[in-house]
């Protein structure tokens, strides 16, 4: 094997494994009370967008995650304030990463306390 080959070979599985860990380091950077704007610039527009009321749940999508699943991050917001986030996997055969993205159950979504303060 020459050198070329082996070099793009290295570079390939490097950008593989890179990858793999995207979503997670991205999900990672994003915290309770972010606006959705931030939320956009950290981890880009949505793969899905339900909303029910004042809350609304994004999810994202990366295929390929791992040997045979895609991985998902449900991120929960709140009257436009991130409240929660929570991941599933989908090792469905033959599946694509947007066509098994879950209908959003809104009693996953995080208890939201209002405070109420008189002035």
């Amino acid at each position: 094997m020459d050198i070329r080959m082996r070099f793009f070979l290295l570079a390939s599985f490097s950008i593989f494994i890179i990858a793999c860990g995207s979503l997670d380091k991205q999900a990672l950077q994003v915290n309770n009370g972010d606006n959705k704007e931030r939320v956009t610039t950290l981890m880009g527009s949505p793969d899905d967008r339900q909303f029910k009321g004042d809350n609304e749940a994004w999810q994202y999508c990366q295929t390929g995650a791992g040997f045979g699943y895609h991985d998902y991050r449900v991120i929960w917001f709140f009257k436009g304030k991130v409240t929660g986030i929570n991941s599933y996997k989908s090792s469905r055969p033959a599946s694509s990463c947007v066509t098994d993205i879950r209908q959003i159950n809104w009693e996953d979504a995080p208890d939201v306390t209002l405070e109420v303060r008189e002035r």
